[in-house]
């Protein structure tokens, strides 16, 4: 008989809080569907302290211990950029990290996400419908795109296939 291991997938979850402002509503849950996918390594959700409806949903997100990074830069997509070059770091320095969740909606990740595609990380999207890419679907397919309105659905249903 084979040995099956106890070990979990690393999974990361990296969060564009400028494109999904309703992220607090669904944190508790997002946390969840990661852990069902592997076990959680890192968890950031990128903000802009200048922004105030911002400054309130990173303050929910930080509640239940997703790390928040304040990029003060306010030049065009600086949070954008700082999420890339992080993502890129931190798979560069776990590579056993085999999982990244991203909840963001704009195309300027499509590189980010095709690098990760490359390198064998399985890219699971969840974002705010009607502000989603449809460039972002496609890259990854349904099976790992999801709007974030479904995410309790998707967590409940996971629950129930646990044995």
């Amino acid at each position: 008989m084979q040995k099956i291991s106890a070990r979990k997938e690393l999974v990361a979850i990296l969060v564009d809080i400028q494109n999904v402002l309703s992220i607090p509503k669904y944190g508790k849950d997002l946390e969840n569907f990661a852990t069902l996918e592997g076990r959680l390594n890192c968890f950031q959700a990128y903000y802009n302290s200048y922004h105030q409806n911002q400054v309130s949903a990173i303050n929910t997100m930080q509640n239940i211990g997703c790390k928040g990074i304040d990029v003060l830069d306010p030049s065009k997509n600086s949070a954008d950029k700082q999420l890339i070059c992080d993502c890129i770091q931190l798979v560069a320095s776990r590579p056993s990290l085999k999982k990244i969740i991203l909840v963001l909606g704009d195309r300027d990740y499509a590189g980010l996400i095709s690098v990760l595609l490359s390198l064998g990380k399985r890219v699971i999207i969840f974002a705010q419908r009607g502000s989603a890419s449809p460039k972002l679907a496609k890259l990854v397919g349904d099976k790992n795109f999801h709007f974030i309105e479904e995410l309790p659905k998707l967590v409940g249903e996971q629950i129930q296939l646990v044995p």
